[in-house]
């Protein structure tokens, strides 16, 4: 009973069985909660980065558009207050009044650090500083100078930022007068004064603006000490990026980037038009991913939550589990142990109760195939294991108590083993052996043989006992032919080794003894009788690849085969000649059967 010991095998393991399913819950429910946690926080992480981005960017775009308004706005205003000191002719007011409307302009304008009042020819005329003494008629010539001569032409001029002691940003701004009579006032401003500007601007708790000019130099931060060291920011990508990008492509105009400190920042720029300079907005990352981290915080918070809940939900479902499956175990053990009657008792409602019942159904399959394992072991002790079949499936042994019927008996035998074992290793004959075998077994099955034994170069077969099957002679020369074939093969396999091996057979059909033989704990099923020498003597007369029957198996398959008469043949054992008869093939007429095949020697 294979079956059972295996069952009973399962036995020794219930303990560990149990460990390893309390393990499974508990792993599945923990990672099917985790996976589901672990996605859902990727995803939120996912998303909050991209708003999070999304909005930093919409609000930096905005700032940085507004603080670059307010620095137009602030040279807007230098200019509109330089416009109206150049309004009269030279000549029209008095000297003294033009030095009060200069003072009255720095006054208003702190950033401007000195005004110069050029005539109509270029030449100055009055000059008011807060860093050096007034200078009044030097007629220092400006007429080829640049800002002069930019002025008369564009109205406004408006110079490069350049840094004094190679520390403060300045530029020069310039206007002209209506008329050319009214010369041109220049005036230098001081650009420390946008730090108010810049200061001005919230970016975040850590965020800044600065202002670079044309040529890439910091003009103006919240840190003046930075714009006092003269910073060159040519080398930052932002700063590169803003002379290859356009101020209104939104969605451009912030990048990631690095700080001049190298520090990792969102930096938004815009355009300060016509000045050339740049503003840029910047955000430490740290900062703009705060959000971002907060999410995965919470993401990891709610999947530690989960994994505790999931582990409480798989030590409940665990427990609700146990009486059933303590129930399935005792139940494997009882009938490990023989007890094929014992019934499982689950009473859940669920896949369990329904487990339960169909073990109860296995256990009561297991009875019925004990019972029939166990006839069959009673059969096994004095039949072969095809006829243990045939008689318990019948279930009788009638058919093997010994009785007189017409059979077809077919010996087959090599011709030529004798000499292939003398060349041959043990190995080799063994493996032709089993080729042989194999080749004819199937056959035997094909045409329900009864098989009687194998005689290692030869075999015996017969036909219509211990089971009747209807032609049972046109069985054994149909299956005589099917065996010519396929040993022919073989045959030319064990050629090209350098074998010639060869096979003769020989069927006879008459009346014969059969029954079972033997002793006590081996019996076979066989059959006695002169049919059975004359196959063996027309076997053995048979040369290589010749089927030869005798007359009674010729009248009943002559209409089904071709054949020759070989004449009468005298054998041992036979006190009158035999007509005997050589197998040619199948009649090509019979369409519904396998035409074509010629049988002889090879």
């Amino acid at each position: 009973m294979p079956r059972l010991r295996g069952i009973s095998g399962m036995t020794g393991a219930t303990g560990p069985a149990r460990a390893r399913l309390f393990r499974k819950y508990v792993g599945v429910f923990s990672l099917f909660v985790s996976v589901i946690l672990i996605a859902n926080g990727l995803v939120e992480a996912v998303f909050v980065y991209r708003e999070q981005i999304v909005l930093l960017r919409r609000i930096q775009v905005e700032q940085a558009d507004a603080a670059a308004a307010k620095i137009k706005q602030f040279v807007a205003d230098i200019e509109r207050q330089l416009g109206w000191t150049v309004q009269l002719p030279w000549d029209a007011g008095s000297p003294e009044q033009r030095r009060l409307d200069l003072y009255r302009v720095m006054r208003q304008m702190p950033a401007i650090t000195q005004l110069t009042l050029v005539d109509q020819d270029g030449h100055e005329r009055l000059r008011i500083s807060n860093l050096e003494q007034d200078v009044t008629d030097s007629l220092v010539d400006f007429s080829r100078n640049a800002t002069f001569t930019e002025a008369v032409v564009r109205k406004t001029y408006r110079g490069p930022v350049h840094f004094r002691q190679e520390s403060v940003p300045y530029m020069v701004v310039a206007r002209s007068g209506a008329q050319r009579s009214s010369g041109v006032i220049i005036a230098d401003v001081n650009l420390r004064f946008m730090w108010d500007v810049v200061l001005g601007i919230t970016v975040g708790e850590t965020g800044r603006a600065i202002v670079a000019d044309e040529a890439g130099r910091l003009i103006a931060a919240p840190d003046i000490s930075m714009v006092l060291r003269n910073t060159d920011l040519k080398q930052l990508i932002q700063v590169a990026a803003a002379k290859a990008i356009s101020s209104r492509d939104g969605a451009a105009r912030s990048l990631l980037a690095t700080n001049v400190e190298g520090e990792g920042v969102l930096s938004t720029f815009a355009a300060i038009e016509p000045l050339g300079w740049t503003l840029f907005v910047e955000l430490p990352t740290r900062e703009a991913y705060a959000p971002i981290y907060s999410a995965l915080l919470r993401s990891a918070a709610v999947l530690c939550i989960g994994l505790i809940g999931s582990l409480l939900a798989a030590l409940f479902l665990a427990h609700r589990m146990v009486v059933p499956i303590r129930a399935l175990q005792e139940g494997v053990a009882r009938i490990g142990a023989g007890d094929l009657g014992y019934k499982v008792d689950v009473r859940t409602g669920d896949e369990l109760e329904m487990l339960a019942n169909q073990f109860n159904s296995m256990s009561g399959d297991l009875r019925a195939s004990k019972a029939r394992e166990d006839r069959l072991a009673r059969l096994r002790r004095f039949l072969s294991p095809q006829l243990a079949q045939v008689i318990e499936s019948t279930g009788g042994e009638k058919l093997l108590e010994s009785q007189r019927r017409e059979i077809s008996v077919l010996f087959c035998d090599m011709r030529g083993y004798t000499t292939f074992t003398e060349a041959a290793t043990p190995e080799e004959v063994m493996q032709m052996l089993g080729e042989f075998h194999s080749s004819l077994g199937g056959l035997i099955h094909k045409y329900d043989a009864t098989l009687e034994r194998f005689t290692g170069d030869g075999l015996m077969a017969f036909f219509n006992a211990p089971l009747p099957c209807p032609d049972p002679t046109d069985r054994a020369v149909r299956m005589a032919v099917d065996m010519q074939v396929a040993l022919r093969q073989l045959s030319r396999k064990w050629k090209d080794l350098g074998y010639r091996v060869g096979f003769g057979i020989g069927i006879a059909h008459g009346e014969a003894t059969t029954g079972r033989i033997g002793f006590e704990g081996r019996f076979d099923y066989a059959a006695i009788g002169s049919v059975v020498n004359l196959a063996s003597r027309l076997c053995n007369e048979a040369r290589e690849g010749q089927i030869l029957i005798e007359a009674n198996v010729q009248g009943r398959v002559a209409h089904s085969f071709c054949w020759e008469s070989l004449g009468l043949r005298s054998f041992k054992g036979f006190r009158n000649p035999v007509a005997v008869y050589n197998v040619l093939g199948f009649r090509t007429e019979e369409a519904d059967k396998p035409t074509g095949r010629a049988l002889g020697g090879t």
